[in-house]
């Protein structure tokens, strides 16, 4: 027993602040002198922090009330996740990490990594304060059990699922994209059964997903077996099933939950459904229907494709919530890379505002406090759009950023989307690649069908239907790449115009065309009027592309001319 412990127990009792909140503060240091002096010891900061905890640990301390001290600071919900990486195996005594070299190591960890420069005491309150979030996960079983499933398939399943092993799950992204909260929030509400996220692939649709079961097991303290995923693109043997997604979900009820959903439903449990890709199965949406409509679970499902994604919307009325994901915003684009980051200006969902002269004038305002970082980030989407592959990326060429985006985007889509459809058996992809081209050179204009036929003809020197060039285009639609945007209807007569055309991202038409434009306005203050015009359709492709997905209104364009 500590010989000096009545000296440690008087220090404490005569303290203004709880013992919890005394690391790293001046009221730490008055204490350690104060003890040093009273005992003629001379002992390190971390030793008379173990000595004073172990005192006071032994209760009855009584005296005057304390008060808890310093707040524990704010904390995203991705700063939390951060705190807890730190200690893969758990916090365990945390008294032992003050004033410890360990200690200033997690710290520095830390504001590397989260960005966020916390003082050591504010960084001891947020560790503190999460000690019981902390904790070694305990694996369901050594292997996942067959259970009449291949046993690739088994393995499969068990990789996407790390957290049933007791193993961590990947690292994912500390910025959340807007969608995350909106997908959270609706999941939580349960306003539908299901909530679809949709957009072209490497927009981060996968990432949010992630995202959502790391602050589940983690912040939410889900136990694991609650939470199954599956992502379906490249799941071995999935294919030999009649009903795979429901073969899948009997055989987890079976051999991870032990109990059906709804037994678990019952017991005051929720269980949680990520399918990633999920429209790659045939007949994807009457297993969905039937899965959502006899099982308790809230589910969530991922896809790339327009065109099977919006026809399982039909059969699964008012059971689907769809959220449309494009490229990132100016601000996500600030916060991936790190820059100054400036609060959103509107959230969606407030459309009918911008018929206000009030909306402008504040939106004005907003952009005038924020306009250095927003230039900022104008800039980085200037020279290299919205996927967040490439704003995450480091070292790398144009080049390279461009042949990544052409293999990832464009190629994964054709590979795995072009026979889907109705006319999917006799699409030529050699006709939707120059037709996509087409689109990629006339982003942001108004092109009909037979002028892109004419100039197919003379590339394949021979005939190309007019129906295949409009089957591509709507291919492209339906993969996402592509949004047609109407011509305004007004007084009953629409305009003669066709649609234009406006394109997911604008780097996948420099990666495409191997032409640069510039966007930002100090580069094109020396551009000849050429390239300035067609940096303006570029940024009519984007506006548009970007008011067309949003939920909370009709887009349409009238012709400059048009009175």
């Amino acid at each position: 027993m500590d010989q000096y412990v009545e000296q440690l127990r008087a220090i404490l009792r005569n303290l203004d602040i709880s013992r919890d909140s005394l690391p790293y503060t001046q009221a730490f240091d008055d204490a350690h002198r104060q003890f040093q002096s009273e005992t003629g010891e001379e002992i390190s900061a971390d030793e008379f922090w173990r000595r004073l905890s172990s005192a006071g640990k032994q209760g009855g301390l009584g005296g005057k009330k304390r008060r808890r001290g310093t707040p524990v600071p704010k904390l995203t919900s991705a700063e939390k996740l951060e705190v807890l990486r730190l200690f893969p195996d758990g916090i365990g005594n945390r008294d032992q990490i003050p004033y410890t070299r360990r200690f200033d190591d997690l710290h520095a960890q830390f504001r590397r990594r989260a960005r966020r420069k916390l003082t050591k005491h504010e960084f001891w309150r947020a560790v503190s304060s999460l000690a019981k979030c902390s904790r070694k996960p305990k694996p369901l079983f050594d292997s996942a059990p067959l259970g009449g499933l291949p046993e690739e398939l088994v393995r499969a399943i068990n990789d996407l699922n790390p957290w049933w092993s007791g193993n961590a799950m990947r690292r994912t992204e500390p910025y959340r994209r807007w969608a995350f909260a909106e997908c959270r929030k609706r999941l939580e509400s349960g306003i539908a059964p299901v909530v679809a996220i949709r957009g072209t692939r490497q927009v981060g649709k996968t990432e949010i997903q992630l995202q959502l079961i790391d602050e589940l097991l983690n912040l939410e303290q889900i136990p694991p077996r609650n939470i199954l995923r599956v992502q379906f693109d490249d799941l071995p043997s999935i294919g030999a099933f009649q009903d795979p997604l429901l073969a899948v979900v009997r055989w987890y009820e079976d051999n991870v939950l032990k109990q059906s959903i709804n037994a678990a439903s019952n017991d005051g449990e929720t269980i949680y459904l990520f399918f990633d890709e999920l429209q790659n199965l045939f007949a994807w949406e009457a297993q969905l229907k039937f899965l959502v409509d006899g099982r308790a679970a809230k589910t969530m499902v991922t896809g790339s494709s327009a065109l099977r994604i919006g026809r399982g919307q039909d059969s699964l009325a008012g059971r689907l919530s769809i959220l449309e994901l494009g490229s990132l915003r100016l601000r996500e684009i600030a916060g991936i890379r790190g820059d100054a980051v400036f609060d959103p200006f509107q959230t969606n969902g407030a459309g009918d505002l911008w018929c206000s002269i009030r909306f402008w004038k504040d939106l004005q305002q907003h952009v005038s406090k924020n306009r250095r970082a927003i230039l900022q980030a104008f800039r980085h989407f200037s020279d290299f759009g919205g996927y967040p592959i490439i704003h995450k990326a480091t070292g790398l060429d144009r080049t390279d950023y461009a042949d990544q985006i052409v293999s990832i985007v464009v190629e994964r889509t054709l590979l795995r989307d072009l026979k889907a459809g109705q006319f999917g058996a006799n699409r030529d992809i050699r006709v939707v690649e120059e037709v996509l081209r087409r689109v990629c050179r006339y982003a942001g204009q108004v092109v009909r069908p037979d002028a892109i036929q004419q100039q197919l003809d003379s590339v394949f020197q021979s005939g190309v239907s007019k129906n295949a060039v409009v089957d591509a285009l709507r291919f492209l639609e339906d993969s996402l790449l592509l949004r047609r945007i109407p011509a305004l209807e007004a007084a009953l007569r629409k305009q003669s115009n066709p649609d234009k055309f406006c394109l997911c991202d604008h780097f996948l038409r420099e990666a495409a065309l191997q032409e640069r434009v510039p966007l930002s306005p100090d580069e094109l203050q020396s551009c000849p009027e050429s390239i300035l015009t067609i940096a303006g359709h570029i940024i009519e492709s984007a506006i548009g592309y970007y008011l067309f997905i949003r939920p909370d209104g009709h887009t349409a364009f009238m012709d400059a001319g048009t009175r």
